[in-house]
């Protein structure tokens, strides 16, 4: 599914570096990154989703490398093949949930559009949100706004998921119900999960962890 040989990325300012000798996830794998603020998780989560481009090395995802790629062949690759959820959600304000699902689509034409409502409803349904399509994002709930970028992030059924810090600003009781809510929704679309943490309790729901501080490198060094 991933892997990462000879890769360093530095900030523009080179305040920041990260260096990865190796790394390898295989498909339908769990994979926990785990470091306090400011170690690099969603660095390395930019890396994966070929949003941050490597100075050297190669970065691989799905069988494609995505250093040599342009801007637009990786964003087209991001939309078609890698669900992402963050942890500000990321809902737009003025488009609805129904809308707010299906944005892959809207972001890209050339992607396939029919029965994307029956998805929708499906998606939602499965996170126990029937019904809600219609509503506003600023209706909902801080857990219910995170199960809604869930469904937007598996409405294409990628084969990867990225979700950066998904719980950081919940409580323990939407934490929890959100945990649930991706893993088993990974499961059900035989996606692999690459999620990143501060939250050590979580682990346990993971095959692996990686303490990305240990990636770290600054420039000096």
């Amino acid at each position: 599914m991933i892997t990462i040989k000879g890769a360093e990325f530095t900030y523009p300012d080179r305040l920041f570096s990260i260096s990865i000798n190796h790394l390898h996830i295989a498909a339908g794998s769990r994979i926990a990154l785990v470091g306090p603020s400011g170690s690099g998780k969603s660095t390395l989560m930019g890396i994966l989703a070929g949003i941050h481009v490597p100075h050297t090395g190669l970065v691989e995802v799905r069988g494609e490398s995505l250093q040599d790629k342009s801007d637009a062949w990786r964003r087209r690759f991001r939309l078609r093949n890698i669900g992402m959820v963050f942890q500000e959600f990321a809902l737009l304000p003025y488009l609805k949930v129904y809308d707010n699902i299906r944005l892959p689509v809207l972001a890209d034409r050339s992607l396939r559009r029919d029965e994307a409502y029956r998805r929708c409803d499906a998606l939602l349904e499965s996170v126990g949100l029937a019904g809600c399509g219609n509503r506003w994002p600023d209706r909902l709930s801080h857990g219910q706004r995170q199960r809604v970028a869930i469904c937007r992030a598996l409405f294409t059924s990628p084969g990867l998921v990225l979700a950066d810090e998904p719980t950081g600003n919940l409580d323990s009781v939407n934490t929890s119900k959100v945990m649930d809510t991706l893993l088993q929704a990974v499961t059900r679309q035989h996606a692999t999960l690459v999620m990143s943490t501060h939250n050590r309790a979580l682990l346990d729901s993971f095959d692996t962890a990686i303490d990305v501080e240990s990636l770290r490198r600054r420039p000096e060094e």
